[in-house]
């Protein structure tokens, strides 16, 4: 498997589960999915006289249960070493089709490199040494 070049750009394709990440540039889209809401009866230990007059002797309480992602998140192989990548709360989906991420991704082993995902291309971002790591150069 060859390198990335600063030059190049690799072009990302969709599959439809995380079990077909094969090869780089692949990425599967999650949905964020909706919390789940259960509404509980819970007996009221001495309802008062009102409450016992219109039957209403018992308190409902709602659970909300924040369900696995609770926002959208894009997992994609790694040009370099092929492992995942996942997008975070922090870096944000602009677009799927063709996919367009906010902040560029770094592998979990090539850390000294990082990703930038514009229009559908995976493009090798190059850090200037005299600026900050979130902060990139226009190409």
């Amino acid at each position: 498997m060859q390198a990335l070049d600063a030059t190049q750009a690799l072009q990302v394709r969709r599959v439809s589960s995380s079990a077909d990440l094969l090869h780089p540039g692949e990425y599967v889209f999650i949905e964020k999915r909706p919390p789940q809401i259960t509404i509980e009866k819970k007996p009221l230990a001495n309802p008062g006289f009102f409450r016992r007059m219109f039957h209403r002797d018992y308190e409902l309480k709602q659970i909300v249960e924040l369900v696995w992602p609770d926002y959208d998140v894009a997992i994609l192989n790694c040009p370099e070493c092929n492992t995942p990548l996942a997008t975070t709360a922090r870096r944000k989906i602009i677009s799927v089709e063709p996919l367009t991420l906010e902040l560029p991704l770094t592998g979990l082993y090539c850390k000294t490199k990082s990703f930038a995902i514009e229009n559908g291309r995976l493009i090798r971002v190059v850090y200037h040494a005299s600026l900050p790591a979130d902060s990139v150069l226009p190409s």
